[in-house]
């Protein structure tokens, strides 16, 4: 990623504090991404009876939705490296009574999940964090039956999403630029941006017939009707960009966020900055 703000993320790090974070911040992240996850759900066309596992199921909203959808008949593996997010996926799917959706606390570039091979695996930006993306995505494969389908929903570059921009923006002056060049491959939400190595990573692992089409829409900072100052408090408290602005710059950062946003605040509806996705569906080849 350019503009010297560095986005290297690897999944050993969802199983500690970011985990922890995300789960202290739930609603507001689930509230902010729900506009993208509502359409990336329509698109999968899930069906009665199908078995299906979702990879970095986080708080597991989006296996308790599929569960729904999958119903009668179906049943939902939510897979996730966050013991603190597992566990309270558990307890979000008992209060919901959603007996056909269970939940795994494992690595999913290496953990044999029982009850596949499946029908159908999903991810909601969770499968851009493996330290060797081939080798992770190698191990998604067995976890699909021949001709199984896979959905994943990516980020496209921060480029082509507003809400990055407007943040990245306001948070440059008080951002140290990496010592080092960022490697475009790295693990982190950005780094199937480069379409052509997301292709390359899928047929390494035995995917075909990938398509790719690029989702708009208008995503709430800091969760449905938070103010400038807010969404400005959830990006330094909540967001790994905030996470790198030193402590005796977080005040002029905050009043930076909070001027950036009051244009885009919408009365009623929050800080409202455009998001883009890549939505990606391919089929598991017979081995």
């Amino acid at each position: 990623m350019s503009d010297g703000v560095e986005t290297e993320i690897r999944a050993e790090e969802w199983s500690g504090e970011m985990g922890r974070n995300w789960l202290a911040n739930l609603q507001r992240f689930e509230s902010m991404i729900a506009p993208l996850g509502a359409a990336f759900i329509t698109q999968a066309e899930f069906r009665p009876g199908e078995r299906v596992i979702d990879v970095g199921c986080g708080g597991g909203g989006t296996s308790i939705a599929i569960g729904r959808a999958v119903s009668p008949g179906g049943h939902v593996t939510g897979l996730d490296i966050s013991q603190d997010l597992i566990w309270a996926c558990g307890a979000r799917a008992s209060q919901g009574t959603q007996s056909d959706v269970r939940f795994v606390c494992a690595d999913a570039a290496t953990v044999t999940v029982t009850g596949g091979p499946f029908d159908r695996l999903f991810s909601r930006f969770g499968s851009m964090f493996f330290a060797d993306a081939k080798a992770g995505f190698r191990n998604l494969r067995r976890m699909v039956r021949d001709g199984g389908r896979i959905d994943l929903a990516v980020w496209a570059g921060p480029q082509d999403n507003p809400w990055m921009q407007v943040m990245m923006g306001a948070l440059q002056p008080y951002v140290a630029p990496p010592e080092t060049p960022a490697d475009p491959r790295a693990p982190g939400p950005f780094v199937f941006a480069d379409t052509d190595y997301l292709k390359e990573v899928l047929h390494d692992a035995g995917f075909r017939d990938v398509h790719v089409d690029a989702c708009m829409r208008d995503m709430p900072i800091g969760g449905a009707g938070a103010g400038p100052e807010e969404a400005a408090d959830f990006v330094l408290s909540a967001m790994h960009l905030g996470g790198q602005i030193p402590e005796d710059q977080r005040a002029a950062a905050h009043e930076a966020l909070t001027a950036a946003f009051a244009p885009h605040h919408v009365a009623g509806k929050g800080v409202l900055l455009p998001g883009q996705a890549l939505f990606v569906r391919a089929t598991a080849a017979a081995s």
